[in-house]
């Protein structure tokens, strides 16, 4: 727990308050203050994301189907043509002939959402997320 903290009151209309209760409920926070102060915490880190030059590490992950055609020789470019900011990619079946791939990634912003995008855009790719945290702060973020 924290050894100091500002009390704030914040006023919310009724429906909203409802809907706010139902879904910190579904992550089981142990509080209202801690649901808000983690929607604080990602308020604050969206600044951070909109600076392409900062370095930050995280994971590709990409879900794709096997048997769309060439998908994973064009994945295998992608990764070659990135392969500076990969460190490790590892893969696994996931069913029904689709295979889940974890890319773990360092560089700059604005080059791992380049790879991310790319990567995404192929053809048999069904979903593509980078999520990244910012060593210096440990913030995280993802964008689909």
């Amino acid at each position: 727990m924290m050894d100091r903290v500002t009390r704030i009151g914040v006023s919310l209309e009724p429906e909203l308050l409802k809907e706010f209760d139902e879904a910190i409920s579904k992550k089981e926070y142990a509080s209202r203050s801690e649901a808000i102060r983690d929607l604080v915490r990602d308020s604050l880190a969206e600044n951070e994301w909109k600076n392409g030059d900062c370095y930050v590490t995280g994971t590709v992950i990409v879900i794709y189907d096997q048997n769309t055609s060439n998908v994973m020789e064009r994945l295998s470019a992608v990764k070659q043509r990135n392969k500076d900011n990969i460190s490790v990619s590892f893969q696994s079946d996931v069913g029904n002939d689709k295979i889940a791939e974890i890319i773990i990634v360092n560089g700059k912003l604005k080059e791992l959402k380049a790879f991310s995008n790319e990567a995404a855009s192929i053809k048999g790719v069904l979903k593509g997320k980078l999520t990244m945290v910012a060593p210096s702060t440990y913030k995280s973020h993802h964008i689909e």
